[in-house]
This record gives structure tokens, sequence and C-alpha cells, in this order.
């Protein structure tokens, strides 16, 4: 009777190995949700496949009351556990894994470390953020008939949480050797949920367009968004935000006004490679504008997809010379990364 108790404390005392990673990171989650029930039923899956001192150490890696919570319902003495640390993904049976394993073990501090930082940081964070590289060609209509080149870069992280989407389109074109189209337009929405359908959000953008008859305008608003629709093929978001807009004219200088910004945004998933955005914009203000976008977006694989733009636009109280309503079509080849 002391011999198998002994070996049992010792056991308990000696460091596991631990958990693959998929398996942590299945315990990790099932931790995240702080009911003891699922914690429970994760750690007795686990225990069809992998040992009971992998699993605590598994448990015990993430805190040490998850550690002494798994040994008692694996039914192994309660001792301290100590973390295994997380396994290398790499090929096994190989001497390449061998070498590589090896030399982790012999890296100093300063290497491993930040190296792992930016794995860990990497890790977590692909899977929200995304980010996307667009060019193409956009024909106008209205104040003027011209074919522009556009370049853009975008980035966006999934509202989970928080969400944030940026991006910044140029196009540029030429007519009888002089510059016919010089034009940026920035954006950034930064937002938080507030609920299980509200959101609050911060929205900024600038544009410089000298074909509407100003050098740059802006907008920079604080509100609120109501997700009134959210299925796996159909989102619909609605959002207000009461701002300031900036405009910059040529001949009436610099001046603010206020603004209050109200915004549809609709995405429909059409099938499995084609989506269908509509977004829907009313900027009221003195010099009052509305836009309403439609974007047609095709799959050609994982990375590259097609999009065919079209965008109208009209100005309440257009500049004198130009008309108030204003259309333009963008084909544009995006590659995502």
């Amino acid at each position: 009777m002391i011999l198998p108790a002994l070996a049992a404390s010792a056991l308990a005392l000696s460091p596991a190995e631990g958990l693959e990673p998929p398996y942590q990171a299945l315990l990790t989650a099932a931790a995240a949700e702080e009911d003891d029930a699922i914690f429970t039923n994760a750690v007795s899956v686990l225990a069809l496949t992998r040992s009971a001192e992998r699993i605590a150490a598994g448990a015990a890696r993430i805190s040490h009351r998850h550690g002494v919570t798994a040994r008692r319902i694996l039914g192994l003495p309660i001792a301290p556990v100590t973390p295994a640390p997380e396994p290398a993904v790499i090929a096994v049976g190989t001497d390449a894994a061998m070498d590589t394993a090896q030399a982790a073990k012999r890296d100093p501090f300063w290497i491993a470390a930040p190296a792992s930082a930016v794995q860990l940081i990497s890790r977590a964070q692909s899977e929200l953020w995304t980010g996307k590289v667009r060019l193409g060609v956009r024909a106008d209509s209205g104040d003027t008939e011209r074919l522009d080149y556009t370049l853009g870069l975008g980035a966006e992280r999934e509202l989970v949480g928080w969400g944030f989407e940026t991006s910044a389109t140029y196009s540029y074109s030429e007519v009888d050797d002089n510059v016919g189209r010089d034009e940026l337009i920035l954006k950034a929405r930064g937002e938080r949920e507030a609920g299980e359908r509200w959101t609050l959000f911060s929205n900024t953008e600038w544009e410089r367009d000298q074909v509407s008859g100003f050098d740059w305008t802006g907008f920079l608003g604080v509100g609120a968004g109501y997700r009134a629709l959210q299925g796996d093929k159909v989102e619909w978001t609605l959002r207000a935000a009461p701002g300031v807009r900036y405009i910059s004219e040529v001949d009436n200088g610099d001046y603010l006004e206020g603004a209050f910004d109200l915004l549809s945004d609709m995405e429909l998933q059409l099938s499995d490679t084609m989506r269908l955005e509509s977004e829907t914009r009313l900027l009221a203000s003195n010099s009052a504008r509305a836009d309403q976008l439609f974007r047609l977006n095709t799959d050609l694989g994982e990375l590259w997809s097609l999009e065919v733009r079209y965008r109208f636009r009209y100005e309440f109280d257009p500049e004198p010379g130009f008309e108030a309503g204003d259309s333009r079509t963008d084909l544009a080849l995006i590659r995502e990364f």
C-alpha cells in the first residue's frame, strides 16, 4: 500500500508532457466559458483519447484552479502540477523535426521569447483580420466622361467584441497629356459591441476630388449602430452618427459645419463564391448629399476575387457648373492577405 501511494504522489509532483495545440485550444475555449459543466464535459471528452496527466497539465497551463479541477474530475491526486511548455508543431519521425526541436532548446531567451510572441500574436489575430489590395479601372458619367485607373488598400477586423476597418483608394487619369483626375479617399471606422445587437462606433472620412468642386471634404462623427439582421447569408446594419463636416473649397476657403450621417449597410451571400453588398448613405448638412453603392464580389480562388462596383451620388446643393447627380462604375481585381 505504501509503495503505490508513493508512486502516485511522485507522478503527481512530476511535470506532465501536456496537450497538443488543438486539444489545448479546445480546453482553453471551454475554460473561457466560465461554466463548470462545459469545462467538465471538455475534460471528459479529451479523456477518451488523451492521458489524464496530459489533460491535467494542459488545464494547469490555463490556471492553477483549472488544474486542480481537472485532476479532481479525472480522479488524480490533488497536488501541484507543473505545466509543460507548448509542444512544437513539427512533423514527427523526420531528421529535420529532431534538429528543429534540438535547436529550439538551444535558442537563448532573447531569441526564443520574441519569436514565440510573434507566433502567438499572428496565430490569434489572423482569424479576425483581413487585408485587401485592389487594382482596377473606373468609368465615370455625369460631370465628366473619363476612364480612371484605381489602386486601393484596405484592412478589416471582424466585429467580435470590437472591430475596425479602414481603406484608402486612389484614382488617376490623364486627358490630352493633362491630369484628368487625382482623387484620394480615406475611410476608417472603429466599432465596439454594446449588447446583442447594438454597437458604438467612431467614423471618419476624408476625400479629395477636384471634379466635385472642392479640394478636400471630410467628416468625423460618433454614433450607434443596430444590427437589424444577423444570419449566415444576410447581414443588415443601420448606423447613425452626429458629427462635424470639414469642407475646403477653391472659392470659399475652409469651413466647418454640423452634420448627421445615416447609413444602411447590407450584405447578401448569393452563393459560396458570390457576395452582394449594398450601402445607402445620407449625409445631412448645409451641403447635403446622398450615396448609393453596390458591390458584387466573385471569388476566383482562395485569395483572389473580382469586384464590380457601382456608385451614384446626388448633391442636393451642387456647386455652380456641376451636375447634381454623378455615377461611376469600377472593375477591380482584389488580392486578400
